[in-house]
């Protein structure tokens, strides 16, 4: 950092409260701006503007390790400023879209093409071949009759 005295330091750490909402160091949007770092994007970032870690808690006048204060005053100010610390849910799917989420996975797909394939090959009829309905016509009065034999054998 080069040679900086605690004077310097605390005079580039520190910005004009009018600048700042509720008198804090950091706006709502420069926090905001700071969230959407990642990496060491963020890490330089917060070095160079804030001095670290801890000039960033002290401009939101609150303890690294410690956190908030808990004072109530102090909360509702920090609501004011800042908004409520709440992530906005996110709008559910529809059943439609999962639906269509689910058929895009590869083993839904061959087990599609495989249904497909089946439902083809049970309207082909090789030439020559007997057709169901012949061989029920020939099976239903045995079975018919087999069945009345069991239910009076039972009976």
């Amino acid at each position: 950092m080069g040679d900086m005295t605690n004077r310097d330091f605390y005079t580039k750490n520190q910005s004009n409260d009018s600048n700042h909402a509720g008198g804090f160091g950091c706006s709502l949007m420069e926090l905001r701006s700071l969230m959407e770092l990642r990496g060491t994007e963020a890490v330089v970032k917060i070095q160079e503007d804030y001095g670290g870690v801890e000039g960033l808690c002290q401009r939101l006048k609150t303890s690294p390790t410690e956190g908030l204060d808990g004072v109530a005053t102090d909360l509702v100010k920090r609501k004011e400023v800042f908004g409520q610390n709440l992530i906005p849910p996110k709008k559910p799917k529809t059943f439609l879209q999962l639906v269509w989420e689910a058929l895009q996975d590869v083993t839904l797909i061959i087990l599609e093409i495989a249904a497909l394939i089946s439902l083809g090959l049970s309207f082909y009829q090789p030439p020559g071949e007997r057709s169901e309905c012949e061989y029920l016509s020939v099976i239903t009065p045995f079975s018919s009759g087999l069945m009345r034999w069991l239910s009076a054998l039972c009976a």
